[in-house]
């Protein structure tokens, strides 16, 4: 299957899941995506984060957002190093679950999930989208340690990488590093599985590992 098949592909089911996010919060019934959010958490043990890069509704709203960005040439801010600790995302995780808990038991009329995609979306619009990737999303979190044992992930074979780094450029959660013989590396747990690395690869050295 040919890369621009994958982004078609991957498009649409971006567009649906969209829409369903839409057509439950439209129904009040948004909470019933925490189990579409469970099913992907249980399917990153075997086939990676596909649920940030091609279902969750916060990723396909930034695409736009980084499109339309590229395209004018406008910079966004770096991540604050304050939050660049990964202690940071796992203070980001508690206070969710702590806000999440507190809603239940005090009977607050609040949906914290679409509160939350609109504020991914505010952030992004000033800051780097990494920043919300792997400093404040939970549901990203929850999944950096879901996903580390994947047996399905996006692979760089070193051998023939020429170290031209367009793959790291693009990747929106910086999860590719560079080592030190300047060969470039994935961090499994931390990549999207959005294939970004895939398309811009001029020796298509960046593949999905099987």
């Amino acid at each position: 299957m040919k890369i621009k098949s994958k982004n078609i592909i991957r498009i649409v089911i971006e567009i649906i899941f969209l829409g369903v996010f839409i057509g439950l919060t439209v129904n009040n019934k948004l909470q019933l995506w925490f189990g579409i959010f469970l099913v992907g958490t249980v399917l990153s043990a075997v086939i990676g984060r596909y649920y940030c890069g091609w279902i969750c509704p916060m990723n396909t709203l930034f695409r736009p957002v980084d499109f339309i960005y590229r395209k004018l040439n406008i910079k966004r801010l770096k991540t604050p190093v304050l939050l660049s600790k990964t202690l940071s995302r796992y203070l980001f995780l508690v206070l969710f679950l702590v806000s999440m808990i507190a809603v239940r038991v005090l009977h607050i009329k609040i949906n914290i999930l679409l509160y939350i995609v609109l504020l991914s979306v505010f952030i992004t619009l000033f800051i780097e989208e990494s920043f919300w990737h792997k400093a404040v999303c939970p549901f990203g979190t929850i999944l950096s340690l879901t996903s580390r044992k994947s047996k399905i992930f996006m692979k760089i074979n070193e051998d023939s990488c020429i170290s031209c780094g367009k793959c790291q450029k693009v990747c929106p959660t910086e999860s590719i590093i560079i080592k030190k013989n300047k060969k470039r590396f994935n961090l499994k747990h931390e990549c999207l599985m959005c294939y970004q690395c895939i398309e811009v690869c001029p020796t298509k050295v960046c593949n999905i590992s099987k």
